[in-house]
């Protein structure tokens, strides 16, 4: 049987000295090299997991912490040694880590970066429910970002958090602007604040509340017959990575659906320019979008626009 266990001094050589096939090893560390990033990512709470069969070690794996929007636990590194490989101990092991984290559920996602052109591997992730984000990594090109999701995800409820369409044109004015002052880092220009704050009166406009507080909200705005946009969106730091974001835009796209619309599309400035914006581009692949184009000066120089949609 397959179970995972806890590294310790006794036990820590046990795994060390396993390892893949030669063709395999440019794909992942060495296991000195993934109990040593156990260690250099331990303020992202990374942990260094054993895996073994019949209490034989077989396996390591590496969970850590990614706080950055879209936030979610990053499986750095999987391994299965090349004797116990082909048995279908990795993707049993693999299940046994995903309920781990969702028992614990800080995130309700995990994502691993994997080579496009290790199809074993992606052959198990997609096999255990990963499905690909569409996010290519500038910095590792050849690589797919898969995520797995965790369904039945009833966090948000449980803390009194729901999502309300919001008709009141006072109130959609009163909610924006306590949203976006409080966001300087992404809505720190007070005349293009101020003009959100004054299309927000006539645009679908969806509030997240905990309880009777508003802390997030999300415009849409038609820009075609068959098109609608995602103008601008807002959460309180307090509630970043707890899935709030997520809640506004599933409720936002069903409306949009109901309401016959084909395409939606988004901007935001170019990956690569700011890492707050960096963040919110990750947000949105994982959401679903695709790049469309990049418009280098709609906006200014320092800001090129990035326009993402996606079909409805």
């Amino acid at each position: 049987m397959v179970n995972l266990i806890e590294l310790s001094e006794e036990n820590w050589m046990d795994f060390a000295g396993l390892s893949v096939d030669e063709n395999q090893k440019h794909y992942l560390a060495s296991n000195i090299g993934i109990l040593a990033r156990g260690y250099v990512y331990r303020y992202s709470r990374a942990n260094v997991i054993g895996i073994v069969f019949d209490g034989t070690p077989i396996g390591l794996a590496m969970v850590r912490d990614m706080d950055d929007e879209p936030a979610c636990y990053e499986l750095q590194q999987f391994m299965i040694d090349r004797n116990f490989q082909g048995k279908g101990y990795g993707f049993e092991a693999l299940k046994l880590i995903l309920a781990r984290l969702k028992d614990e559920q800080k995130y309700d996602c995990v994502e691993v970066c994997v080579k496009m052109e290790d199809a074993q591997a992606i052959h198990v992730y997609e096999k255990a429910g990963f499905v690909d984000t569409g996010y290519i990594d500038d910095d590792v090109p050849d690589s797919y970002n898969l995520v797995y999701r965790f369904e039945g995800d009833d966090k948000l409820e449980d803390v009194g958090i729901r999502i309300i369409n919001v008709e009141e044109p006072t109130e959609k004015q009163l909610i924006s602007r306590t949203i976006l002052e409080a966001l300087p880092d992404w809505f720190g220009i007070p005349e293009s604040r101020e003009q959100y704050i004054k299309e927000s009166v006539s645009q679908p406009f969806f509030v997240a509340y905990d309880s009777e507080k508003p802390i997030g909200f999300l415009c849409l705005k038609e820009t075609g017959k068959e098109t609608v946009e995602l103008c601008v969106m807002g959460v309180l730091k307090d509630y970043h990575r707890k899935g709030v974001g997520r809640k506004l835009f599933e409720q936002a796209k069903e409306n949009a659906l109901q309401s016959g619309y084909s395409f939606m599309q988004v901007k935001t400035v170019q990956m690569g320019r700011y890492e707050d914006y960096d963040a919110t581009n990750r947000f949105y692949l994982s959401l679903g979008f695709k790049e469309f184009e990049v418009f280098p000066t709609l906006w200014d120089e320092w800001n090129p626009c990035q326009i993402y949609v996606m079909t409805l």
